[in-house]
């Protein structure tokens, strides 16, 4: 008996030009970019060349010792901070990943001089011409009224709470990881366990990667999982959440 075929269908939410709006949801935009790993990372001190190439950009370190737990072991982990001045950006170098961020996110094109400015000075640390995988994460806060959440949230997405099928619930998260022109997409959604009773917060939560990515390729195949994200994000609002980004300027 042969096996079963490979899924064929992706991720197909309509495409929408890039547009930039007056105001987003953004509570987190990280792009990770994973490396072959290399032991001598976990070290003190970060390589000094990737430390002198991000220091006038990123001039605060510190560096963070935590605990990889794996089936029978116990392994120390240790992580290299750089911030910017104002502590807007955090770039954490790890022994097989390089880490961008921000809480305080203004538009993909700056986001996007970043992520370059990152990928130049990271190319002599990590002695690899490609990255396991590259990734963009975008987690997404929006506020509700529990008897309009189908004004804010894609209906598809939250029928069964608007109609009231599960009652007044205090928690629903729901996962959905699939596959896209360019890649995966891991998406989830739904009510923020940690929120009160009078701070109603519904979250969106997207990650779109793409493995195996030559260094010269990467800022390409950004482009291409950040237009995916971006389309999905749109498809996932509600009319109330549209009109709350305001007007629109396209780049």
């Amino acid at each position: 008996m042969s096996s079963p075929a490979a899924p064929s269908r992706t991720l197909a939410v309509p495409a929408i030009g890039r547009t930039h709006y007056a105001r987003n949801f953004i509570r987190q935009a990280v792009c990770e970019l994973r490396f072959p790993t290399l032991l001598h990372i976990e070290g003190d001190k970060p390589p000094l060349s990737f430390a002198q190439a991000v220091r006038k950009e990123y001039p605060l370190f510190e560096r963070m010792t935590g605990v990889n737990v794996n089936p029978g072991s116990f392994a120390p982990a240790a992580a290299h901070i750089f911030r910017s001045k104002k502590q807007r950006w955090t770039l954490t170098l790890r022994s097989s990943a390089i880490t961008l961020e921000t809480q305080d996110y203004d538009s993909f094109a700056e986001f996007e001089q970043r992520i370059a400015f990152v990928i130049e000075a990271a190319v002599a640390t990590i002695d690899s011409d490609f990255f396991t995988r590259v990734g963009l994460r975008y987690i997404n806060v929006l506020p509700f009224n529990s008897n309009e959440i189908d004004l804010w949230v894609n209906p598809s997405l939250v029928t069964p709470l608007r109609a009231g099928v599960y009652g007044d619930v205090d928690e629903m998260w729901q996962q959905v990881r699939g596959h896209t022109t360019a890649g995966g997409f891991f998406f989830q959604h739904g009510l923020n366990p940690d929120m009160r009773r009078d701070r109603r917060e519904y979250i969106l939560d997207y990650d779109f990667y793409c493995e195996d990515v030559g260094v010269r390729d990467t800022m390409t195949i950004l482009n291409s999982l950040k237009d995916l994200e971006f389309a999905m994000f749109i498809w996932s609002l509600g009319e109330r959440a549209r009109e709350h980004l305001g007007p629109s300027v396209s780049p």
